[in-house]
């Protein structure tokens, strides 16, 4: 048997060739040196596209999952604008970016393209940014300093502003980025480049090119011309580095930035080269820093807002919703109230004194012009709002309205002396200066002379209870106060009352009983142009008519023969009426058709007196308050036509329906005093006047009328002097009156002497008054004066007295004479 060798393993032979041949490779190949031991293409290679995959996947992420957010508060952030009555012109503005926004069309294309060539001059070709910005940025980044283009484009810049924060964060300039190419392929860039206009900070706390136009140039945007144009764009790049205006090197730095953004726009085919050589940086404002409530008109900046917040508006919304709000208040009205106080406030031992000034507009309710101050800034509480004085006698026109209601006339008679002390009134009221004007005069003459006794005696019998309720329609707040004072000094004011309800209240009576409540805001439009409120005016009647005609021809009168004259000056028709409490308060209020107005002044808190103020010993309503009101009214009114008032409407009394000696008929215990020391007026002849059917017309209508002569009626009326026209007419003739002699002041207009009582009712009286004073009046007059005056007819008057009813007839039939009208 024959032994053959095993044949080799082919795998282990194979292995083994190759282990030889690998061997002989190695051995034969040259070894790496140097960088080539590192660094191995195939590797880079790899390396790089798996970096560029990555980070292709990246920016693929980033864009599926960033999304365009929705605006910021701040870029949407827009002042409310406050204005004038007349709805352009401004008042002052609410904001906590001082930013206007306007559309595309109001920005000059010279400014559009100024920013272009400024910021970024590849602005409509890139998309949304520049890579040769980027590569900028990154070289001035690593040389330390800034090139003159930046690295951002407009888009960028926007969508940072708009959308983003200011944060610096790689996270940040990623989303910038991925933001920026979205809104680039989806915005118009006429849209963009609006937004970012509106938003960019233009330093001086300005946002936006309309707030920057005004405040640099003092023009809305629509008007820069070429030069401010390429201003603006060269401030915005960092107003507080090339705002010329804040020093040397400012503007050096300025110039030259405004060279860089004229050049840049020859580049960019904006302007020819030689535009550019002709265009020199412009003048440039110096900042206003004006504190927004700074100044009188501050205070009705405050008023408006208070009225915003009352209405439901928020304090955001206020700041920055971009609201439109047209106001009440008239710019030539309010010039006005700070003039005529600054020209006629008192000088002399004037410190600490304050003055309110209110004006309304009547049957509307609109706040015309407030001053309730010097300055809203140094002190915030409004003289003319916030303070409510004690009233004195300006609320006495609604004390009288309130008697007119209850049946009384302006020929009813009232205590007219000093004190006045029944004992159910408790401690005893006087008259200014404690002035006597007789224990019988008529409302019409109280109001004249603003007799403090006749009007507690008037709210006495009718109840003070109606007399707040007179006050509360016109105008007066229902306030605990008020009420404290349910008694019949309520009729002379010992409430307190701002100068802006006192103004409304006299408002009530100008527009002939109709009251509105008081309001600031008339109309708010919204960031988007719709009208989101208008005022409707709600005027409710609370007076008739006819009340508020006599209670107007009463305060006439008080203008022409009362305390009320400094209104005489208007030179038109007017009425109004003067107040002192004490010597706390002084005021004037009044009015003419269109326009109603208070003023007052207080000293300190209101509990330091006046006296010595202007040099004055007794500082009264009159005198300052008066100058002020008249000067007010004179130039608030310019240029409005003359108005005239309704005819007095003469209502007749109903409830004078018999005498007690005191000039009142209601039977009540007056104070009673020997003739000897005041020879007032009283006796019958206060009982109830002839009603028209009796042939009794309304008081006179002109200062002229008829001479009353009758029986011997011995004294003069105490009181004040009391001037005024002189009413001639019939003659009165009656029996021989005979008394003690009444000493005190004249009165102009009744002037009684001896046995002869002439006087201006124009006709004839004869008797109890019977007939009409604008005619004949016939009849027989009778009683007693307080002391010895009879009623005895003169038997040497019986033969005129015939003649006398002839002529009554024949005035009667003619249909006498009309009330003079003021």
């Amino acid at each position: 048997m024959s032994t053959e060798p095993e044949p080799e393993n082919s795998e282990t032979t194979d292995s083994t060739d190759r282990s030889d041949k690998s061997a002989r490779y190695r051995a034969g190949r040259k070894k790496r040196t140097g960088w080539r031991r590192v660094f191995n293409w195939k590797v880079f290679g790899f390396t790089v596209l798996g970096m560029f995959l990555l980070f292709a996947g990246a920016i693929g992420l980033a864009f599926a999952m960033i999304d365009v957010p929705e605006p910021n508060d701040f870029s949407t952030s827009e002042a409310t604008i406050v204005y004038w009555d007349d709805g352009q012109t401004e008042l002052g503005r609410f904001s906590a970016e001082n930013r206007e926004i306007v559309g595309i069309e109001e920005m000059p294309e010279t400014l559009q393209q100024a920013v272009v060539a400024a910021e970024d001059r590849s602005f409509y070709e890139n998309s949304g940014f520049s890579l040769t910005g980027m590569a900028r940025a990154g070289w001035d980044a690593l040389r330390g300093s800034s090139s003159a283009g930046g690295g951002s484009t407009i888009t960028q810049q926007y969508v940072k502003n708009y959308y983003l924060t200011q944060d610096r964060s790689y996270t940040r300039k990623l989303r910038e980025l991925v933001i920026s190419v979205k809104i680039d392929a989806d915005v118009d860039k006429d849209q963009i480049l609006a937004d970012y206009l509106n938003t960019i900070w233009f330093g001086r706390a300005t946002y936006g090119v309309q707030t920057a136009s005004r405040s640099y140039f003092g023009v809305d945007v629509a008007d820069l011309d070429l030069a401010q144009s390429a201003a603006l764009a060269a401030i915005l790049r960092s107003p507080t580095l090339y705002d010329p205006t804040l020093g040397p090197e400012n503007a050096e730095r300025f110039a030259q930035r405004f060279q860089y953004v004229i050049d840049g726009m020859v580049t960019t085919g904006a302007i020819d080269q030689a535009t550019a050589d002709a265009t020199v940086p412009p003048e440039v404002l110096p900042e206003q820093q004006v504190n927004r409530y700074g100044g009188p008109n501050g205070y009705l900046l405050m008023m408006v807002r208070k009225e915003l917040i009352a209405m439901g508006y928020d304090e955001q919304e206020i700041e920055t919703g971009g609201l439109r709000i047209t106001t009440s208040f008239n710019a030539q009205a309010q010039a006005a109230a700070v003039q005529a106080i600054e020209q006629e406030r008192p000088t002399e031992d004037a410190d600490g004194v304050h003055i309110g000034l209110a004006a309304v507009r009547p049957g509307d309710g609109g706040v015309v012009a407030v001053y309730g101050g010097p300055d809203a800034v140094e002190q915030s509480y409004n003289d003319a709002v916030d303070a409510i004085p004690q009233a004195g006698s300006t609320v006495k026109p609604f004390v009288l309205a309130a008697g007119l209601e209850d049946g009384y006339s302006l020929r009813s008679r009232f205590w007219g002396n000093s004190p006045f002390d029944p004992p159910e009134l408790g401690p005893p009221v006087n008259n200014q200066g404690n002035e006597d004007y007789g224990r019988s005069v008529t409302l019409e003459r109280a109001m004249e002379r603003s007799i403090n006794t006749a009007f507690v005696d008037l709210a006495m019998e009718m109840g003070p209870d109606k007399v707040v309720n007179a006050l509360v329609r016109a105008g007066f707040p229902d306030d605990e106060q008020l009420q404290a004072n349910l008694n019949p000094r309520v009729a002379i004011g010992i409430g307190g009352v701002s100068a802006l309800n006192m103004a409304n209240s006299y408002a009530t009576l100008a527009s002939q009983g109709l009251h509105a409540d008081t309001y600031t805001v008339r109309q708010i439009v919204d960031r988007d142009g719709a009208v989101a409120y208008e005022h409707q005016p709600a005027a409710e009647r609370v007076f008739e008519e006819d009340v508020t005609a006599d209670v107007t021809y009463a305060l006439t009168e008080t203008v022409d023969n009362g305390t009320a004259e400094a209104a005489q000056d208007l030179d038109r028709p007017v009425a109004a009426k003067t107040g002192t409490h004490d010597d706390l308060t002084a005021w004037f209020s009044g009015y003419t058709p269109q326009l109603a107005a208070s003023v007052v002044y207080f000293r300190g808190d209101g509990t330091d007196s006046l006296d010595g103020v202007g040099g004055m010993d007794h500082f009264s309503g009159g005198a300052y308050p008066g100058r002020t009101w008249t000067t007010f009214m004179q130039a608030a009114m310019e240029g409005l036509p003359e108005e005239d008032f309704p005819e007095a409407a003469n209502i007749r009394e109903e409830n004078d329906t018999g005498g007690n000696g005191n000039g009142n008929g209601n039977g009540n215990d007056r104070p009673e005093q020997n003739d000897d020391d005041n020879g007032d007026e009283g006796g019958n002849e206060a009982t109830r006047p002839p009603s028209d059917e009796d042939g009794e017309t309304p008081p006179p209508t002109d200062e002229t009328g008829g001479d009353e002569t009758g029986g011997t009626e011995a004294g003069t009326e105490t009181g004040g002097d009391e001037t005024g026209g002189t009413e001639t007419g019939g003659t009165e003739t009656g029996g021989t009156e005979t008394g003690e002699t009444e000493t005190g002041g004249v009165e102009t207009g009744e002037t009684e002497t001896g046995g002869t009582d002439t006087g201006t009712d124009t006709g004839t009286e004869i008797g109890t008054e019977i007939g009409t004073e604008t005619g004949t009046e016939i009849g027989t007059e009778t009683g007693t004066e307080t002391g010895a005056e009879t009623g005895t007819p003169n038997p040497d008057a019986r033969a005129g007295q015939a003649v006398v009813v002839l002529l009554g007839a024949g005035a009667l039939a003619a249909g006498g004479l009309s009330r003079r009208r003021r």
